[in-house]
């Protein structure tokens, strides 16, 4: 986007990161204040979220408040809610003005929700806008370069990924809610469940939730920014040729993980690789947990992206010696900075951090402990001081008070409960939060009670907030304190809530209190706070809860009282091994959770009070469930057993089933007498054959997964299963047919069958499913038919018939389906199959389709659909592999929402002219007839994609040429720079562009990064010459970026670009300063400031194959002050860490990898995609068996190319 000046009255006393309201709403009041504004605003401020809502009538033409002004630039986000007279009022667009300034100087994150408007009105100013900004010319004739900026403002920010409410007879519906923004926050059957406005407001509300790190909570954290002063200087930073130890030593609950925390975000850029390891003690109690701990360094540092989705070390420690070796072979060369947690025994630094030698020059190494014999061998140590009386009184008071200082009244108690806690930070937090909303006469007596000499005052200040929990709530408490911290806070509330617990308001009384914390969806413990916890079961509830093996041992060889009184065991890793016959004796045990083996032989009885089983490797055949009536949740995975139960069992309790890789279970039983199950997963079960009849009449049951069970052979022939909602049977290649269905089955939304290859045909009954929205048959290779009562799915939103090679006729009436917006009937190049002749002319009537694919469909050019403009709401067109297409139909002119277009391998093709002008991503890679191109640079406005490889004979032809060479125009770059908008090119060459400034021959290029320097760019252009016949795949290249200090001159390539001209290909790519800092997104926007040095890049193809000539161009913010463009952000193409792909981000200490998204919309569909996050190991768990063996290959020699790259740099 274009930078704009500061408004006069503007305010730059609020630093960057420091907001004092999350978010401010930017709205037209007259238009939305009492509707979706007002929401808005209550649902944001439910969630706890501050809000700056103007709510004055203002008069018309009034210029803004400096007050409003000061309000924008606090605030984090700025929510833009564009509606018909947005633009009426002088107000607002002042108001955008200085939004989009704080978005490019401060890092304000702007979210537009198009409020019965089109965000083409907007980024255009047309129709409504266009009116009003034809009053403000006539009203402001003397003023026209503040119209001139809000025009520019408009454009800017209606260019960003929001949301757009569209108006229609029935109210609001849901139109267009960009994926990335929702990643991580919904289920994958997300878009089938939301509807309209309200769909909208969680949509934002979770967005905004998501995206406040615990970060912005520590300008609560007093005394952080002096104690970092005083140890900044300890780690003499300046010294690069020496490795340097450094301790943080002090009590528990003075603040050294927060501290090393802090510093950790503060330097880690300075290094080649960065580990920060936390909770060393409570995570190194076996070899196996050591191993765990080394596996994290070696990944943290050399970390690899596994195609499906994980990380993977590719140097696995089998023991902690052969770890120990290898973090000291791969880092002994190398400037890392490691920071180990919490140590508290010699052995755990023997084997992650021994000496000095184990590291390269330059290194630092931080150990914060409780124990100074273990800091030795550090240079210096660090200890932090009790918080100053001042320091102490701001942070008890902010928890206590919600502020700075104590009200009237309450200055003595305060000062005398912060003596009490010692200045601890720790006991500050908890008290202060204990006290918060209480009256005087608590605060007195609880601080009375404390007085009476505890000999641990610190303890007992703790202890205080438990103390005033209910029963439920300690409850809660001590069972995360014991077993679930750091873990998962749906899982546990699940389990919490099956014991009858109440989680849901228990955990958040708990956050309330400060006694655990939640980030990333886990919940959290300090380690005092936790050593409370096990102590307060050692006294008050002793032997009722296990988690170390020397517990169980002890309640074994006691009384039989001591077995009756436990309540719940966690065992991890073969820590122990029992006599079976102890459950017996475990009368009120209602939870049980097992890694690996626990009893010495196979049990013969379970508790009949046990409501939560969990047996990871379970190592028996069988599993005693007989009379098991409370059970609820029952979990294995990687077991033994080969079936559940025989016959009926009574089960009346049971709601969740999970059993993954059972590779000997069979079978699954009858269910008959287990009426409350609602969540059924039987994950890669691989030998699971079939299922008892009385699943499929199963009334209860809304999830069931089955994905993977690559032996299963049949389903209950009916399926009656009235609540069901989600059925996954993906990757099941044995599954013979699909059942018939019942007409009670109304809500069932979602059906996933891709990769049954053995189903040839679906059942007529499927007219039921009155709700269907979405079915996936993707590679059911042998479907031969699809039902012509599919065509009464009214509902049905997504149909997949991708690579289904033996389906030769589709339903007659399949236009008809008015409601369908995505029709994938296309081919992946890799499948060979003839292609019967097959009539598309019916689809045209597919009026709301968004989203086609033909691909290798091998359609003649006379079956063609020649009226494609009645297809009015495509916005996605695939055609690649058409050998027979000579010419698109001229109709296409008139799509006027098509975005994107692909003609891949279309041999005959001739000529592409006549685009849309909405188009966007172009396409067209290897074919070889192409002669004739329009002059796209200029005909379609938003176009920031085009790959035209391999089309070399656009080069005989003057006009083509002189077309290619618009194309890579500087001022065709600045466009979309002006937006802050990624743009890609590829087109047949070899010559770089002039006003490259540095070029050179190779792969490697480098830019001087001076102070300041990210305060002044809009992005960087990147350039490379490829010789290589790219594969069929069209993997674009990727960037290798490396931030250096000092930068060392780039060796001259081996390679001679001028001798390799023919059948080259040009690759330009702009990459935003935006984009660029979320592939570091680690780093916090304050501390971009302190980052300078060079930028080195390596640019390749990722699979062995380096550019044989580069360039690279920075792009400043006063090149695009005049600039005005309408490009907008569609599909959010480049993305940075996305799943989908098999690389987005390898991290090496300061090296990151920059690909531009790897196209899996050609393999996979697009609602298939708001799944990809959730469930990488399901989306990929088919695909490389359905992939030719060269296709297969790609993938790891990609990882091999880039793992050797980033170890040789």
């Amino acid at each position: 986007m274009e930078p704009f000046k500061s408004s006069p009255s503007s305010s730059s006393s609020v630093p960057t990161g420091r907001w004092t309201h999350e978010v401010f709403l930017s709205f037209r009041g007259e238009d939305t204040r009492n509707n979706f504004v007002d929401h808005l605003y209550t649902a944001l401020s439910q969630r706890g979220i501050s809000v700056f809502k103007d709510d004055q009538a203002l008069d018309k033409g009034k210029p803004i408040s400096r007050e409003l002004l000061k309000a924008i630039e606090e605030s984090r986000f700025a929510v833009v809610v564009f509606s018909k007279k947005y633009a009426d009022s002088s107000w607002c667009l002042d108001e955008l003005v200085k939004i989009m300034e704080c978005r490019d100087q401060m890092g304000q994150i702007v979210l537009p929700v198009f409020y019965h408007v089109d965000p083409s009105d907007v980024r255009g100013q047309k129709n409504d806008f266009d009116s009003a900004f034809q009053e403000h010319e006539d009203k402001f004739k003397g003023e026209m370069e503040k119209v001139k900026n809000w025009r520019k403002a408009l454009a800017a920010a209606a260019g960003l990924s929001g949301w757009h409410i569209k108006e229609t007879g029935n109210g609001l519906v849901f139109l267009d809610l960009l994926l990335h923004l929702l990643t991580g926050i919904y289920e994958r059957n997300f878009y089938h469940s939301t509807r309209g406005e309200s769909a909208i407001l969680k949509a934002i509300v979770a967005k905004i939730s998501n995206s406040i790190q615990p970060r912005d909570l520590e300008k609560h954290l007093f005394g952080i920014e002096s104690r970092i002063d005083e140890l900044y200087p300890l780690l003499d930073m300046e010294a690069t040729e020496k490795v340097h130890m450094v301790g943080i030593l002090g009590m528990g609950g003075i603040g050294k993980t927060t501290l090393a925390h802090a510093l950790f975000r503060r330097i880690k850029h300075n290094f080649e690789g960065c580990s920060f390891v936390e909770d060393v003690r409570e995570n190194s109690s076996s070899k196996k947990d050591v191993c765990a701990l080394q596996q994290k360094i070696l990944s943290d540092i050399l970390y690899q992206m596994h195609p499906s989705g994980k990380v993977s070390v590719g140097y696995p420690t089998v023991n902690p010696e052969y770890g120990a070796n290898m973090i000291c072979e791969r880092f002994c060369h190398k400037k890392v900075l490691l920071v180990l947690d919490d140590v508290d025994n010699d052995k755990q630094l023997e084997f992650l951090a021994r000496t000095h030698e184990w590291f390269g020059p330059g290194s630092r190494i931080i150990i914060t402990t409780r124990n100074e014999h273990l800091l030795s061998d550090a240079d210096v140590i660090y200890k932090p001081a009790f918080l100053s009386m001042n320091e102490a009184g701001e942070l008890f008071c902010w928890h206590a008070f919600r502020k700075s200082s104590p009200p009237e009244g309450y200055e003595e108690i305060s000062d005398r409960a912060i003596r009490y806690a010692s200045s601890l930070p720790l006991a500050l937090k908890v008290l202060g939060s204990f006290f918060h909303g209480r009256q005087l006469s608590v605060w007195e007596s609880a601080l009375n009670r404390l007085g009476k000499g505890s000999i641990d005052k610190i303890t007992e200040t703790l202890k205080l907030s438990f103390d005033g929990l209910d029963a439920s709530e300690k409850q809660i408490f001590l069972d995360i304190a014991c077993f679930y911290k750091d873990q998962n806070e749906e899982y546990v509330t699940r389990v919490l809530d099956s014991f009858g617990f109440d989680p849901v308001i228990g955990i958040s009384v708990l956050i309330e209190k400060s006694l655990i914390t939640v980030s990333n969806k886990r919940l959290h413990m300090h380690d005092l706070i936790q050593e409370m916890g096990w102590q307060i079961v050692y006294e008050s509830f002793p032997d009722s809860r296990v988690w170390k093996p020397e517990q169980i041992h002890k309640i074994i060889k006691g009384k039989k009282q001591k077995l009756k009184a436990l309540e719940a065991i966690m065992m991890t890793a073969n820590s122990c091994h029992v006599g079976a016959y102890v459950l017996v004796g475990m009368q009120n045990l209602r939870l049980l959770d097992i890694d690996g083996k626990f009893t010495s032989t196979q049990p013969t009885f379970l508790p009949d009070e046990l409501i939560w089983l969990r047996w990871t490797e379970y190592p028996f055949m069988t599993l005693p469930l007989a009379h098991m009536c409370k059970l609820v949740g029952l979990e294995i995975a990687n077991g033994s057993i080969n079936h559940l139960w025989k016959e009926r069992k009574i089960l009346p309790n049971l709601k969740f089933i999970h059993l993954e890789g059972m590779d000997k279970l069979t079978s699954f039983p009858d269910v008959s007498e287990s009426p409350n199950i609602v969540r059924l997963i039987l994950s890669c079960c691989r030998s699971l054959v079939e299922v008892h009849e009385s699943l499929g009449s199963h009334r209860g049951l809304v999830y069931l997964d089955m994905s993977g069970c690559i032996g299963l052979k049949c389903l209950p022939s009916r399926l009656e299963m009235e609540s069901l909602e989600t059925l996954i049977l993906s990757g099941c290649y044995s599954l013979e047919r699909f059942p018939k269905v019942s007409p009670c089955m109304v809500k069932l939304s979602h059906i996933n069958l891709s990769a049954c290859y053995t189903i040839k045909e679906l059942p007529s009954s499927i007219r039921y499913l009155s709700s269907l929205s979405f079915l996936n048959l993707t590679y059911c290779s042998n479907l031969e038919n699809i039902p012509n009562s599919i065509c009464e799915l009214k509902y049905l939103k997504c149909l997949h018939l991708h690579n289904c090679k033996e389906l030769r006729d589709f339903p007659k009436e399949l236009g008809n389906m008015k409601m369908l917006e995505e029709l994938w009937l296309g081919f992946t190049y890799d499948i060979r199959s003839p292609r019967e002749p097959v009539g598309f002319h019916s689809l045209t009537s597919l009026s709301s389709l968004k989203s086609l694919n033909l691909s290798w469909r091998e359609i003649e050019e006379e079956k063609f659909p020649q009226n494609l403009d009645e297809l009015s709401s495509l916005e996605e067109l695939y055609l690649s592999g058409n050998s027979q297409l000579v010419e698109l139909p001229s109709s296409i002119c008139h799509l006027s929402r098509l975005k994107r277009l692909e003609v891949n391998e279309c041999p005959r093709l001739r000529r592409l002219c006549g685009l849309p002008s909405s188009i966007q991503v172009l396409k067209a890679n290897n074919c070889s007839s192409l002669g004739m191109i329009g002059d796209l640079s200029k005909e379609c406005d938003w176009l920031y994609k085009i790959w035209l490889s391999h089309n070399q004979k656009l080069l005989e032809d003057e006009e083509n040429q002189r077309y290619l060479d618009n194309m890579l125009q500087l001022s065709f770059i600045k466009k979309c720079a002006a937006v802050d908008h990624r743009l890609s090119i590829t087109i047949p060459g070899s010559m770089i562009p002039s006003w490259f400034e540095k070029q050179m021959d190779g792969c490697r290029i480098g830019l001087k990064l001076p102070q300041n320097w990210h305060t002044e760019i809009m992005g960087f252009v990147v350039c490379g010459v490829f010789t290589y016949q790219w594969s069929r795949y069209n993997i674009p290249p990727l960037i290798i970026f490396r931030i250096t200090k000092d930068g060392a001159a780039i060796p001259k390539p081996e390679v001679n670009a001028t001798e390799t001209t023919e059948n080259t290909n040009l690759w330009i790519s702009y990459i935003p300063l935006g984009v660029f800092q979320q592939i570091y997104h680690d780093i916090q926007p304050e501390d971009w400031s302190h980052i300078q040095g060079n930028l080195d890049m390596t640019v390749t193809l990722g699979y062995g194959v380096e550019s044989v000539r580069c360039g690279a161009h920075v792009i400043y913010k006063e090149d695009v002050q005049q600039i005005t463009t309408c490009i907008c952000d569609y599909g959010n193409d480049v993305h940075v860490a996305d799943e989908d792909v098999s690389y987005d981000e390898i991290i090496y200490g300061n090296t990151r990898v920059y690909r531009e998204k790897f196209d899996m919309k050609s393999l996979m569909p697009l609602r298939s995609r708001t799944s990809a996050r959730r469930n990488t190991k399901h989306i990929f768990s088919f695909l490389p068996s359905s992939l030719d063996g060269g296709s297969r290959s790609f993938y790891s020699k990609a990882k091999d190319f880039l793992l050797s790259t980033i170890r040789r740099k």
